[in-house]
């Protein structure tokens, strides 16, 4: 049914003409000096208003002792860190370089 409706050349002509005026409607808005400063007012508002939340929410994590997006991130960078040195420790005991005799991995083969 709907199918068959799409079809419809009188419709799809109507969806056509509707597209295009769509689209000069847009590009008249755009090309507004006075809308594009209203959005921008609108985005910086937005982008005020976000960062006051995440401050507020860092601020109640920290209150309850909850780690924030940016605390396990610091974790995660510093958990890589440490892989990267225990691969370049491990590969460097396992790479034939000399051994103490005796020491905590015993004697030599």
């Amino acid at each position: 049914m709907m199918d068959d409706l799409l079809k419809n050349p009188l419709l799809r002509r109507a969806l056509s003409a509707g597209e295009e005026r769509v689209g000069k409607l847009v590009t008249q808005l755009v090309s507004s000096e006075r809308v594009m400063q209203g959005v921008q007012a609108v985005l910086a508002s937005a982008l005020s208003a976000k960062s006051s939340f995440d401050r507020g929410m860092k601020t109640a994590l920290q209150a309850v002792s909850l780690p924030t997006t940016e605390d396990v991130e610091e974790l995660r960078r510093k958990l890589v860190e440490l892989e990267s040195m225990l691969d370049d420790l491990a590969e460097k005991v396992s790479g034939g370089e000399p051994r103490e005799k005796g020491g905590p991995q015993g004697p030599l083969p």
